[in-house]
């Protein structure tokens, strides 16, 4: 007999995601000096001593994996993304794109895709064009921004670890993109040397994508880009954060209409600054909270009552819709606690909406995983939750992937309060 309850309470226990509120537009708010180390053609027989040893360091760095290698190291992707590490894409062969046709530059492309996707999930991926050659066709097949590089130590020409060092050093300024290859020990070794000696002079490691993002760049798919220097913008860390959205183009984001039919209705709300915050993802307080008021939930539901949780007390705005969401069987805690700022998975939210429209009466029969293909990494108490959101199209994936356990974003769950409101 299925328990999704209890398992989907337990699935979530994870860590809650740390929100960062940044705004367009602003003046530099940080004095760091930035640099990308990216490393080329693995993952190789050094890589996982590199990646102990950015460990150490702190650093977050970038690898572009050649899709070819991968098969020969297994579980190195996975912990290059488990390190904080960004993944990119080598192309397959590390064939010279600019003397393929438009279809095998796809094909390079997306043969290495699947195994990041894999390792990490279904995102974009930046292109590292091997030898940096990216000609019209090039540019115009790539489904993702493309990065090269501003410093070259050369290390496949010298296998020398202090030469390699010291071409880094002589190389490096702020907002760079550092080229190294950890196939060779001498290079590793090199780097690595190169990363004390720049962290000594006050450098901060980033991968390329926090590079772009806190120099205010943000990524086109099929532009190739260098460096990110200062230009008057230098955000940290915490500014850019996993869901930062430039809101001034607000009305040009995919999912404008169900942003705005939420907050004319009242079921999403602006933050305490007067931004929606779409990237971001939804908690848990703030799901319950916008689904019972579609329902027709009023703030005053069960007032004057315990909420039964720990965390929520009776004058929390959430805390009418947490009672409702309990008592409904819709959503409950652990531990004593309900976890009101805790994000949601996309299956996790799947389930949710599997009891929501089997107690209004909506749920369907049928419904199949069988056009994902991620479909074995849904968990076993979320399939009919999934199915069913599927065939009625409420919550969908993108690129043939569900992605079961991301979380889901606010624009995502407007999108699909606004479906809701349909049936």
């Amino acid at each position: 007999m299925r328990n999704p309850w209890k398992s989907l309470l337990g699935g979530l226990l994870a860590a809650c995601l740390t929100l960062a509120l940044a705004l367009p537009a602003r003046a530099a708010s940080s004095g760091a000096k930035l640099a990308a180390i990216t490393f080329d053609d693995g993952p190789g027989a050094y890589t996982e001593t590199l990646l102990a040893e950015l460990a150490k360091r702190n650093v977050h760095a970038t690898f572009f994996i050649s899709g070819y290698r991968v098969p020969s190291y297994p579980g190195v992707l996975a912990d290059i993304a488990a390190g904080g590490h960004e993944l990119g894409n080598h192309t397959y062969s590390h064939a010279d794109l600019n003397t393929l046709s438009a279809s095998a530059i796809r094909s390079e492309i997306s043969k290495t895709r699947d195994y990041l996707v894999k390792a990490a999930g279904d995102q974009t991926y930046y292109i590292r064009p091997p030898y940096g050659n990216a000609n019209k066709t090039v540019r115009a097949n790539a489904d993702a921004p493309l990065i090269c590089w501003s410093v070259d130590p050369q290390d496949w020409k010298y296998h020398n670890a202090n030469t390699v060092c010291s071409n880094i050093l002589s190389g490096a300024y702020d907002g760079c993109i550092i080229l190294v290859h950890d196939i060779y020990k001498t290079s590793v070794e090199g780097a690595l040397a190169a990363i004390d000696k720049l962290q000594a002079k006050g450098y901060e490691f980033v991968t390329v994508h926090d590079l772009l993002l806190r120099r205010g760049v943000t990524p086109q798919n099929g532009t190739v880009y260098y460096d990110a220097k200062n230009k008057g913008v230098n955000l940290s860390a915490d500014e850019i954060g996993a869901g930062w959205y430039d809101e001034t183009k607000l009305s040009q984001h995919w999912a404008y209409a169900a942003l705005t039919f939420c907050l004319d209705n009242g079921y999403l709300t602006k933050d305490a600054n007067g931004h929606v915050l779409p990237n971001h993802p939804i908690t848990r307080g703030d799901f319950v909270t916008a689904l019972g008021r579609l329902s027709g939930v009023t703030a005053d539901f069960g007032a004057g009552t315990a909420t039964g949780f720990s965390d929520v007390a009776e004058s929390d705005a959430c805390a009418p819709y947490v009672r409702w969401a309990s008592g409904a069987g819709l959503m409950g805690g652990y531990g004593g606690s309900f976890h009101a700022a805790d994000p949601l998975t996309r299956e996790q939210m799947a389930e949710v909406l599997f009891r929501y429209l089997t107690m209004s009466g909506k749920a369907q029969a049928g419904g199949s995983l069988d056009g994902y293909q991620d479909a074995a990494k849904v968990s076993s108490w979320a399939i009919e939750g999934v199915s069913l959101s599927t065939k009625l199209g409420i919550l969908q994936g993108s690129n043939g992937y569900f992605r079961p356990q991301a979380s889901l974003t606010r624009a995502e769950a407007a999108t699909i309060l606004q479906r809701l409101s349909t049936l």
